[in-house]
């Protein structure tokens, strides 16, 4: 056995399993400026050999990519929820503005917006895959206004492409007011007149 007499084992880290190294990066990218988090951290943080984390995801890029998978598996799903619910139209939107103001995993922002915002320091893999979610999300925004205009909770008078685009990007200043420590009284105050042009 290659110990130590202090019991420390030498050789390589033990690896760790692919799940605790996502939730570990996706933690320190959310708390944090990705681009301020490097793999070193990462791999110290999650007490893991940096060949030992490519062999699991390429590259940084794919660690990236596969972070925001697993955000938007994990987290942001519960906005999917909301958006396709049974509640009525008035009953989502005031759900969402509670979930951008109030939801405690919202308290350091959003990575998904964050990681839109600069998203240029990103490798192909992962702005791919912001595109894809960014369609995804849109999609799923129409969706929303297109079923309430249908059941005629809705008539707003305004594009269904242009209110989809509205809510999403509201949304996403508010969970960044969140990120800067904006009181989520005041958030919910910003985005309740923010969303009240669509009620």
């Amino acid at each position: 056995m290659n110990k130590t007499d202090t019991g420390v084992r030498l050789g390589r880290p033990i690896t760790r399993n692919r799940t605790h190294v996502l939730e570990t990066a996706m933690r320190a990218y959310w708390q944090d400026d990705r681009a301020a988090v490097s793999v070193n951290a990462v791999c110290g943080l999650a007490g893991v050999s940096k060949p030992s984390l490519y062999r699991d995801f390429g590259s940084e890029d794919g660690l990236t990519a596969a972070v925001l998978e697993h955000y938007g598996q994990t987290v942001l799903v519960a906005v999917e929820e909301l958006l396709s619910g049974p509640q009525s139209y008035g009953a989502k939107l005031d759900a969402l503005i509670g979930f951008a103001s109030e939801a405690p995993q919202m308290e350091a922002g959003c990575l998904f917006v964050k990681m839109r915002a600069t998203r240029s320091r990103f490798g192909p893999q992962t702005q791919a895959l912001l595109a894809a979610k960014e369609a995804h999300f849109h999609a799923q925004y129409m969706r929303f206004f297109a079923d309430a205009a249908g059941s005629g909770e809705w008539s707003g008078g305004i594009a269904t492409d242009l209110a989809a685009c509205y809510l999403q990007e509201q949304m996403g200043l508010a969970v960044s007011q969140r990120a800067t420590g904006k009181r989520p009284e005041a958030v919910r105050a910003f985005l309740t007149l923010a969303i009240s042009v669509l009620r």
